[in-house]
Parts: C-alpha cells; sequence; structure tokens
C-alpha cells in the first residue's frame, strides 16, 4: 500500500500487534492486582490469580482493544513518526 513502506503489511500481522497488547495489558493488570499484597502460600496465590481474573469485564478488553487499534492506525498514517501523547 503507498505510504505504508515501513510497516509490516502481512495479512494477520495488524491481529497479532492487537492480541500481543492486549496480552500484556491483561498480565500488567492482573499481576498489579495480585500482587497487591504479600503472598503467604501457593494457595493464597492461587486466589489472588481467580480473583484478579475475575473482575477483568469484556468491555475492559473491548476498550483496550479499541485503544491498541487506534494507536496503529496512527502509526500507519504517520508512517511510524514520533508522535507524543497527552
Amino acid at each position: 500500500m503507498p505510504g505504508l513502506e515501513g510497516v509490516d503489511q502481512h495479512p494477520g500481522h495488524l491481529e497479532a500487534q492487537i492480541s500481543l497488547h492486549l496480552i500484556f495489558f491483561l498480565w500488567g493488570y492482573i499481576k498489579n492486582i495480585v500482587y497487591a499484597e504479600k503472598i503467604r502460600n501457593i494457595r493464597h496465590l492461587q486466589k489472588r490469580i481467580t480473583s484478579a481474573i475475575e473482575i477483568v469485564t469484556r468491555d475492559m478488553i473491548h476498550i483496550t482493544w479499541q485503544e491498541t487499534e487506534f494507536g496503529l492506525d496512527v502509526s500507519r498514517a504517520t508512517v511510524g513518526a514520533h508522535i507524543e501523547n497527552y
């Protein structure tokens, strides 16, 4: 595609980038909740992980997906130029 010389245009690449961003977001979010308190033992860790996963909503995932798509759209439109986010 014209104007996207610096962007990998392999089919599925965009979806892979979005999926990876979503995985990193979820891992970071869950990790912050799980380790917000000192873990006493493996059972406590399992309970904290389960509780953290249960509070992730479909809306959280959807909004993260949209924000990631927007960021990638901006990156494509600017051909990867640096952009300040405020």
